[in-house]
């Protein structure tokens, strides 16, 4: 199911797939490895000056590149739920996204990353019945070292591969990894929250933006300098990179799996480029994707292969929202009261 050497140039005529030259691509490699600029010239030998060249090109270009903690270790739940609705006023705290649905009937879903001893209440503070719900165990991005991309640097494609699915699909079954909880210090909070949001964003810009949104007193640069070595660093995963193709040509998707292996296809689904996200659970899985049609055909070829089932079809985005997280307000109270705001005193508009 490759996609055949004389199909790479019909392909590089499309606006389906992501161009990059090979420095790019190199810096773009480096990324998910690296928690500074100067670790990406490290990785890749490219002088200090043309990483960051590169890298604010591929920002130019709409590549967006995020801190990735171990919510497991934080207690922090991804959590998607999926109703037969059309639409939403409000959505409650700790909500990252929303998503109007359209596959045999209209859906409505919703990404959080929510704390653990709070997702019923979270549910509930929704006030609706969801269809589905998946409490993501694990959370997977895609990452160009995906085992199933391939550059094809003549062309500068980014593309997928099926050279070593058998070997993905046999790792995807792996048991999930259960890791001792910490509690997480208000200081470390606020350098994550604001790297998830861009992860090369430098302490210092941290302490203005502490000062900027939240109206509080920073923490000093030795401070925070130390927590970041000593404890965000510890629960560092990895630098996620994504992006958007052209919505008319390669619209957005979003797939639902149930069943005993939904974790291995989407485990597997995200070692290929356009398939962006994945929310895990052990019986039920959520990916979060936008696929050229050219993927179409190892997509269906995965999923013939594990014992999984789509029970929605493909779920076509018809309009989506990103929600900050967590708001300013909610923060605050984390820093006064060491816990998290309950998710029903907090709710963000919905525009879509």
């Amino acid at each position: 199911m490759s996609i055949r050497e004389n199909e790479y140039g019909i392909i590089a005529k499309t606006e389906e797939v992501l161009k990059l030259n090979p420095n790019e691509w190199r810096v773009l490699s480096a990324i998910p490895r690296s928690s500074t600029i100067a670790r990406i010239s490290e990785l890749t030998g490219l002088p200090y000056s043309t990483v960051i060249d590169v890298v604010k090109r591929l920002t130019r270009m709409g590549i967006r590149i995020h801190f990735v903690p171990r919510f497991d270790i934080m207690s922090l739940k991804p959590l998607f739920l999926l109703y037969r609705a059309d639409r939403i006023e409000r959505v409650p705290l700790y909500t990252t996204r929303v998503m109007k649905l359209v596959g045999k009937e209209r859906y409505l879903g919703l990404l959080a990353i929510v704390p653990e001893n709070l997702v019923e209440e979270y549910i509930e503070a929704v006030q609706l019945t969801p269809l589905e719900r998946v409490e993501g165990e694990e959370i997977k991005h895609w990452l160009p070292t995906g085992r199933l991309t391939r550059y094809i640097s003549g062309l500068g494609l980014v593309l997928p591969s099926d050279e070593r699915l058998d070997e993905v699909l046999a790792a995807g079954r792996a048991p999930i990894e259960r890791r001792e909880k910490r509690w997480v210090d208000w200081i470390d909070l606020l350098v994550i929250v604001f790297k998830m949001r861009y992860a090369y964003t430098k302490l210092s810009e941290v302490a203005r933006l502490i000062e900027e949104q939240l109206g509080m007193a920073a923490p000093s640069r030795q401070l925070m300098s130390y927590h970041y070595r000593t404890h965000v660093m510890g629960l560092w995963n990895y630098n996620s990179v994504d992006f958007d193709l052209n919505g008319t040509v390669a619209p957005k998707r979003l797939y639902v799996f149930k069943g005993r292996e939904s974790k291995v296809i989407a485990r597997t689904l995200v070692e290929m480029p356009y398939f962006f996200t994945s929310y895990i659970g052990e019986e039920a899985a959520m990916t979060y994707a936008q696929p050229p049609c050219y993927t179409h055909r190892l997509f269906y070829d995965i999923l013939s292969r594990v014992d999984a089932e789509l029970p929605y079809g493909e779920l076509f985005v018809d309009g989506e929202q990103e929600i900050p997280w967590p708001p300013a307000e909610a923060l605050r109270y984390y820093h006064d009261k060491g816990e998290w705001m309950p998710p029903s005193e907090y709710s963000s508009e919905v525009l879509v």
